[in-house]
């Protein structure tokens, strides 16, 4: 299941950001969305959900970017965050969305200032909030979709305890 639903989430981004302009209010992450909101049936493995947000941050790098590990290491260290942030939550849809608002703000914190650090890219603060508040109204929503549809896969299928 964790699988099909990075899939769908990739697949989904993909054809969201071709239809969407950047310039608009609805700019998907939709991968660490998901990686927010599949934590819990990582069944307590840390190790194995940072290898899988980093090997999605790398593939994300390849797909969507065209800087090579700057994805890797932000979704490998907002792993640590969603780790941690689960261990004072309790699952549910409004405190997952809780979370995924903090980890949303903090992956666009943390690629912006790797991207400032190397050179990539120059931005201004602006920049910076522009891409926090467009990315929060879409993936908010596909948060509250994607736990709903996932808790009620779990509760047909009796996934997780």
């Amino acid at each position: 299941m964790i699988c099909f639903i990075l899939i769908f989430s990739f697949l989904f981004e993909s054809v969201l950001s071709n239809i969407v302009t950047s310039s608009t209010l609805f700019t998907p992450v939709f991968v660490i969305t998901s990686l927010t909101i599949l934590y819990p049936y990582f069944n307590v493995k840390k190790i194995s959900f940072v290898v899988v947000c980093s090997i999605c941050g790398f593939i994300y790098d390849i797909i969507f970017t065209n800087s090579l590990f700057i994805n890797t290491l932000s979704f490998g260290l907002c792993s640590g965050l969603i780790i941690l942030g689960y261990n004072y939550i309790n699952y549910n849809v409004y405190s997952s969305n809780i979370l995924n608002i903090i980890v949303l703000v903090f992956y666009r914190l943390i690629s912006y200032f790797l991207l400032c650090i190397v050179d990539f890219v120059i931005f201004d603060e602006i920049d910076l909030i522009r891409s926090i508040y467009t990315s929060l109204i879409t993936n908010i929503l596909y948060g509250v979709i994607m736990f709903i549809i996932i808790d009620l896969i779990n509760k047909i299928f009796k996934l997780k305890n």
